[in-house]
């Protein structure tokens, strides 16, 4: 999935860009969304990730295929994006997985499912 840029923002600001693959066939993009992230998700940065969010789950999508190999850093933001589209009946599915996505997951993951005797266990 090649990610489009849409605005005039920088490369470390590209925020999130519908693709348009063939990989997922026209029978299931009625109900899916495919998203290729690139670039920085904070609170200031995540604005047209929940909007794009929003346009989707308004057409009736309930699958998000996201793609973020290019997705340089995150935090809480995306994770909260994400939380969202989940809490309003959406499923998640990832593509591929950078390596700052996937260190936000996996501490997400720890901190909701503590390990017995762990730093998070309290």
């Amino acid at each position: 999935m090649t990610p489009l840029r849409r605005g005039p923002w920088p490369k470390s600001r590209r925020i999130a860009v519908p693709t348009r693959s063939p990989a997922y066939g026209p029978r299931s993009r009625a109900a899916s969304s495919a998203l290729s992230l690139a670039g920085e998700f904070d609170h200031y940065t995540s604005a047209p990730l929940r909007r794009l969010l929003g346009e989707g789950a308004a057409r009736g999508a309930r699958r998000l295929v996201l793609d973020t190999a290019l997705v340089t850093f995150c935090d809480s933001a995306l994770l909260h994006a994400l939380d969202q589209w989940a809490r309003g009946g959406g499923r998640v599915e990832l593509a591929t997985v950078s390596r700052s996505v996937r260190l936000l997951l996996t501490t997400a993951a720890r901190v909701r499912h503590p390990v017995p005797g762990g730093p998070f266990s309290g």
